[in-house]
């Protein structure tokens, strides 16, 4: 019975999300950019949130085996990499969390290869390059935790700017999330109170951005299952029979 079960599943492509607190928090209420990729691609893709609070590209590098396989990744229509925010941190003030910048470099670049070899397309991985931080906002958040300020945005341009030169070597996609804020006279109205994370602002901002590039990634990723005015009342097995 459970084989002629698993015969019978539907199952639906999926977009994989990878990076650090930016992308786990993309479910929280105020930046939800992650909750508007999912509503945004009901019954057509199945968006899978794989972000870590805290993390850097050198944890992720050696996570991604973990995270996705060649059984996962026949499904994945798209995958996303948004990590630097950690990694940006200065050595002196965060060792914990900084990754000097041509190793954040690297580490980007492998796991890019790393997704090419389990049989993701490069058309489908997407890369997002870490925002500016409000440093007023964000010291006095650290102050709050007895830490001190360690992440500039002197620092965070060039990890940007890394990020989008992976991008171009290897003929990835990139967003240059970093500039696309940096051209708003006001784009402190993008980052929440704590100054690090996305405001609704900033979600929307990010979302609108990655819908621009997931709608052609995913434009054969149709809807599952007829409209519910379309359902054979009499019959509706028969509604279903060509769903898979």
């Amino acid at each position: 019975m459970s084989r002629q079960a698993s015969s019978t599943l539907v199952r639906w492509p999926k977009i994989l999300l990878l990076g650090d607190s930016q992308t786990q928090y993309g479910f929280n209420e105020e930046s939800s950019w992650v909750s508007k990729l999912a509503s945004h691609f009901q019954r057509r893709c199945d968006v899978i949130n794989r972000g870590f609070s805290g993390y850097n590209s050198r944890w992720l590098k050696e996570m991604i085996p973990k995270l996705i396989d060649e059984e996962l990744a026949k499904e994945c229509a798209a995958v996303t990499l948004f990590l630097g925010s950690n990694d940006a941190n200065r050595k002196d003030i965060n060792p914990q969390q900084h990754v000097p910048l041509e190793e954040y470099k690297s580490a980007l670049m492998y796991m890019v290869h790393h997704l090419i070899k389990l049989g993701i397309r490069k058309e489908c991985i997407i890369l997002v390059a870490p925002p500016p931080v409000d440093e007023e906002l964000w010291g006095k958040c650290k102050k709050l935790t007895g830490a001190e300020l360690g992440l500039f945005n002197t620092n965070l341009v060039k990890y940007a700017g890394a990020c989008c030169e992976v991008s171009s070597e290897l003929n990835v996609a990139c967003i240059d999330l970093f500039s696309e804020m940096m051209k708003h006279e006001d784009w402190k109205k993008y980052v929440n109170v704590d100054g690090l994370h996305l405001a609704t602002e900033g979600g929307n901002l990010l979302a609108q951005l990655l819908l621009t590039k997931l709608d052609q990634t995913c434009s054969d990723c149709c809807t599952k299952f007829p409209e519910w005015n379309s359902v054979n009342k009499d019959n509706p097995a028969e509604s279903f029979q060509n769903v898979h």
